[in-house]
């Protein structure tokens, strides 16, 4: 994990395997008795419908309608859509959800953790263009309607999703004073001002080394690196952090970034950014407020 949270004695907490990450979720007078029996539902079936490596689930039948098909979507999913494509406008592409085929050509085919894979014989699968709109979203009727080719893939904004959405459940249904919702490093917290949660950023050559700490009421905290899942692809070095106009990895100077901002999507989406844009420029993408800590690979630290 990346990001690391402070010890939170007293508080009623929950933890969950999921995702390839460890769930943690805290929260302080929450008034629905049954709130873990509903994150853990919630937390489980975003795994089940959205992950990319499970067939016959509601993201693999969305990716395998035929050009002129349509169908109706669950509300969870066709939201994630809307704001996934809503980014994808915002950032003129390079944020997309349209990259799965270009992860699985550069090696990221099975579930993490591996460390090898095989250069396959498929050819080079073509970028979405930003012109191009794979699926038709229709709010009215919440359902998408296929245009042309390309396969999602919800990744980390589908995390970041689940977190936001976990942490506005318990906030505003559950009406809990304080929580953290912290899903393997995506976080959301709030306070109604009896908490100031202390969130760590952790270095990523060492992981018992703290090179930050963010003290923070209301908010969100993502953070991405091109060293935790990253693999070689015959005798060359990737990684998952893709650049959504050309659908290579990314290459730059920085090895981790972390984004704190007003919500779970912001925050995770911006991380991503940090590797292709400049600050100022990601600033107009991302309209809430923002900060950032970067790393180099040289070590430096940016703030």
């Amino acid at each position: 994990m990346i990001v690391e949270q402070e010890d939170h004695n007293g508080l009623d907490t929950l933890t969950i395997d999921a995702m390839n990450t460890t769930f943690y979720i805290a929260v302080t007078n929450c008034k629905i008795s049954n709130w873990k029996e509903v994150i853990q539902g919630w937390v489980h079936y975003v795994e089940k419908e959205w992950s990319r490596f499970r067939k016959g689930n509601e993201l693999d039948i969305v990716n395998q309608l035929k050009i002129g098909e349509k169908r109706t979507l669950s509300p969870p999913l066709f939201d994630v859509l809307v704001q996934a494509e809503s980014y994808r406008q915002r950032t003129g592409g390079l944020f997309t959800p349209y990259l799965l085929e270009q992860m699985e050509f550069h090696g990221y085919r099975d579930s993490f953790p591996f460390h090898t894979e095989k250069i396959g014989n498929t050819p080079t699968p073509k970028v979405i263009r930003l012109e191009d709109t794979p699926f038709e979203l229709d709010a009215a009727n919440r359902s998408v309607f296929r245009n042309s080719p390309g396969q999602i893939d919800l990744g980390g904004i589908g995390k970041g999703y689940a977190v936001q959405a976990a942490a506005n459940w318990l906030k505003q249904v559950g009406e809990a004073a304080a929580g953290i919702v912290d899903g393997g490093g995506d976080i959301s917290v709030w306070s109604n001002g009896s908490k100031e949660w202390r969130v760590g950023v952790v270095h990523p050559f060492n992981g018992d080394q703290e090179i930050f700490q963010y003290k923070i009421n209301n908010g969100s905290i993502a953070t991405s690196n091109t060293i935790y899942r990253s693999w070689n692809h015959g005798k060359i070095k990737k990684h998952h952090i893709l650049n959504g106009k050309i659908g290579e990895p990314v290459v730059s100077n920085i090895i981790q970034a972390t984004a704190a901002t007003e919500n779970c999507l912001d925050a995770e989406v911006a991380a991503k950014l940090c590797f292709m844009t400049e600050k100022q420029t990601l600033k107009k993408q991302i309209t809430t407020r923002l900060s950032f800590l970067l790393v180099q690979q040289d070590g430096k630290i940016m703030i």
